[in-house]
């Protein structure tokens, strides 16, 4: 009986594979095409799929949606046409059966507006979504993390293969842009700014284990490096301008997604069909804080959950509103083993917990005014927590406290800006932010664990401070190969009553057919962690606020370009820059620098703007975009960076390292049963990290590593090599799609160095470091 009930579930089971497999698997794209200047909807717009047999297209409604049902899966290719408007083409768009796509298609008005001039403007990644940027900008999309070779589905992973970035290390997903600290960079979500959104990130450091995005929940969205448009501010070396998609409107979809980084769920759907609402949400949890649940006694890995959400509201005359939040936590602690024949070196000699939530909300509203302009506005609220408790024990297991720190930083923001088509030459953006900054900080330090054996260091601090911002930015075509970007921010900080006009310029010149000649000009600032102005330190017997006079660190950048075109889907570009950086905090008579700030050092003497700072370089890039399934790009940058410190005597920053050069690569095969399978490659050559010389007697001495700051960052590690491969699959049935993917980094086991340890065997200080493999697993249903 048993064996008969087997045989007719595997035999049903066959039927209805092969059934599934007769059939056409086909998918739903939709979307809406709009002008990408006023963002009015464009109806009668034409979409049509590329080489289709027959072909096979649709035509936007009144409202400039459309549809296109039964599409096959694979990678298909749409043309977009309207009248007075230039041709739009949006190439190898990957299709799965476990999912609809959704595309908000943006077309440019034609200066002409004749329907026998056609111009045709391929969708190219080298360009960013923000038309007012106009160098050292472009896009990445979801697809790409997912894809690219040590991506990990990580944005932050993801642009290290861009020209201009500097990884980190293995484990840590921190950037270094043009030389530039990762604190610099201003991170923006759905148009407004946010704290690095990466999990058990440092305290203003910018770098942690992995982002709290989800690829569930990301749209294509911005990445810039250098001379930012002018709504862009409070940023110093990049940019990451992300987007959240919008929840599916027609139909409730679903993902699951469990890996090496964490088990993720995804819902979407319409809030109530036919109104055009949608929520659309994910939460994740780590893997490793799993496996810690189950095995307790494993310490010192690092475990983490994130939510993310968006809620969508369009209205009839209100225009769309929108509630989105995302929301992490993450913690990493060691319990020591106190048994010291063990002990190797005096890193395994620290019991720490350390912990860093972040929760950023916003409210947004756009609002179509008439068919030349649009008004966006947004408040927003965004809080991190970090807590790091510290000690150290000797070798007697005496207890050093190293630190205890609690902190609280907190940014409740209001922004607004009105979009303005004047014509189809040009089109202006103007807008403000207000924000309320306010801290909590206490601290208890230990400033020289070699030799104090108690705290020395004690701050129990809050404070608030408002920043205004303002902003006007145009674009201009002066002909249809010459176009002009120029605008004007504006910041005030009211701890210092500091005004600063920043000016910005940006020019392109299409000369040819195939090349462009590009410059860029900005002045930028960034205001520094708020308990630096305003934590009061200890002066004699008393505590004073020594730093509410500092100035605002600033920098300007001088960027050209060259873009070079050799076909279709393939570009060379070189980005010479420059920038100079001053008004940077500096301690007199010391070779410390806010450029080089670590957010775990403490200092209680007071600070100056007298440090200035220089970063010089060339970044190339050669790239051919996916075709037939091949893709390919070649990345490299040369740079020098170097500082001037409070004792005037100028250095290499401790970001650099002089060079990096990234090779690209992989392939797809589309299988004759709708799968996908691809293959991705990267090698990584990079200049060796700085470092600080070795006082090897007083390590000796105290059996700690001891540093000479006297010669800071004077020395330099060897080259380092990596290799990265990732491989990909797609499974795609009836109604859910199924995707594994294989990843993983330093192939070549390249040590990654942590600085030095003190060998308690040896008696002597050795250099410390890792050599892992870091991989990555994940299996992927769409349904």
């Amino acid at each position: 009986m048993k064996k008969k009930i087997i045989f007719i579930l595997f035999a049903t089971v066959f039927v209805l594979f092969n059934t599934t497999q007769a059939q056409e698997l086909t998918q739903t794209i939709k979307g809406m095409v709009v002008d990408n200047e006023s963002q009015i909807s464009l109806p009668g717009a034409t979409i049509v799929i590329i080489n289709s047999k027959p072909l096979r297209g649709t035509i936007s409604d009144n409202d400039g949606n459309f549809r296109l049902d039964n599409v096959p899966v694979g990678r298909i290719s749409l043309k977009i046409s309207f009248v007075g408007y230039e041709d739009r083409y949006i190439s190898d768009l990957p299709v799965n059966s476990g999912k609809e796509i959704s595309l908000n298609i943006e077309l440019k008005e034609s200066f002409s507006k004749l329907d026998e001039v056609v111009i045709k403007a391929n969708t190219n990644k080298e360009e960013a979504l923000n038309k007012m940027a106009t160098l050292s900008a472009r896009t990445f999309s979801v697809e790409d993390a997912q894809r690219f070779a040590g991506g990990m589905d990580d944005p932050s992973r993801l642009a290290s293969s861009y020209a201009g970035v500097t990884p980190s290390t293995v484990d840590n997903n921190e950037i270094v842009i043009r030389g530039n600290a990762a604190k610099g960079i201003l991170w923006r979500l759905e148009a407004i700014e946010i704290p690095a959104p990466n999990h058990l990130a440092g305290m203003f450091s910018g770098g942690g284990v992995s982002t709290m995005f989800s690829n569930n929940m990301l749209a294509n969205s911005d990445f810039l490096t250098g001379a930012f448009p002018a709504e862009y501010g409070n940023a110093l070396s990049g940019v990451f301008d992300m987007k959240l998609r919008t929840g599916n409107v027609d139909k409730k979809e679903y993902a699951f997604q469990i890996g090496s980084m964490g088990i993720d769920f995804s819902l979407e759907g319409p809030f109530r069909k036919g109104k055009r609402s949608s929520y659309l949400i994910n939460y994740r949890y780590s893997t490793i804080g799993l496996l810690q649940d189950l095995m307790p006694q494993v310490t010192g890995l690092p475990t983490y959950s994130d939510l993310s959400l968006k809620f969508n509201f369009p209205t009839k005359k209100y225009g769309v509103f929108s509630f989105w939040s995302i929301n992490g936590m993450g913690n990493i602690a060691n319990v020591l083993d106190k048994d010291t024949t063990k002990w190797e070196t005096n890193m395994e000699s620290f019991e720490y917990d350390i912990s860093y939530k972040l929760t950023a909300s916003g409210i947004n509203n756009k609002k179509i005014l008439n068919n030349k302009t649009y008004l966006f506005t947004s408040a927003s609220f965004s809080e991190t927590e970090y807590i790091n408790k510290n000690v150290y024990y000797r070798m007697d297991l005496q207890e050093v406290p190293v630190t205890n720190q609690n902190e609280l930083n907190s940014n409740l923001s209001f922004a607004s800006y009105i979009n303005h088509k004047f014509n189809s030459r040009h089109t202006n953006r103007t807008g403000f932010v207000i924000s309320r900054l306010s801290y909590i900080f206490n601290v208890e330090n230990n400033t020289n664990i070699a030799e104090n054996n108690v705290a020395d260091f004690f701050v129990n601090s809050t404070g608030q401070a408002n920043s205004y911002q303002f902003y006007s930015q145009s674009k201009y075509y002066l002909k249809e190969n010459l176009n002009i970007n120029t605008g004007i921010h504006v910041m005030n900080f009211n701890i210092n009553n500091e005004i600063i006009l920043e000016p910005r310029l940006g020019l392109n010149w299409k000369f040819t057919n195939k090349q462009t000649l590009s410059f860029a000009y900005g002045k930028h600032s960034r205001i520094e962690p708020l308990r630096i102005y305003l934590t009061e330190v200890p002066v004699g017997n008393t505590f004073e606020r020594q730093n509410s006079s500092l100035n605002i660190t600033k920098a300007h950048h001088f960027v050209l370009g060259y873009d070079i075109k050799f076909g279709k889907k393939t570009h060379l570009r070189l980005e010479p820059y420059y920038q100079y950086l001053y008004d940077v905090p500096v301690i007199s008579d010391s070779s410390f620098s806010m450029l080089n700030y670590d957010s775990e050092t403490f200092f209680t003497k007071q600070l100056t703007n007298k440090g200035t700072g220089k970063n010089i370089g060339l970044d190339l890039t050669l790239e051919q975009f996916l075709d037939k399934g091949f893709y390919y790009m070649i990345t490299a940058s040369v740079y020098d960076s170097k500082y001037k410190g409070g004792d005037g005597v100028v250095r290499n920053t401790r970001y650099n390292q002089n060079f990096v050069f990234n090779v690209l690569s992989g392939k797809e095969w589309q299988t004759k049963n709708n799968n996908t399978f691809g293959f991705n490659g990267k090698l990584t050559i990079i200049g060796g990290k700085r470092q600080s010389p070795l006082n090897y007697e007083k390590s000796e001495q105290y059996k700690y590593v001891v540093y000479d700051y006297s010669k800071i960052y004077e020395n330099q590690l060897p080259t380092n090599y990596f290799v990265d491969f990732s491989v990909n699959y797609t499974i795609n049935k009836h109604g859910y799609s199924q995707s594994l993917i294989l990843q993983a980094k330093n192939l070549l086991l390249q040590e990654e160095s942590f600085g030095h340890a003190f060998n308690y065997k040896t008696n002597s200080v050795e250099p410390y470091g890792l050599t892992i493999i870091f991989p990555y697993l994940s299996y992927k249903i769409q349904f």
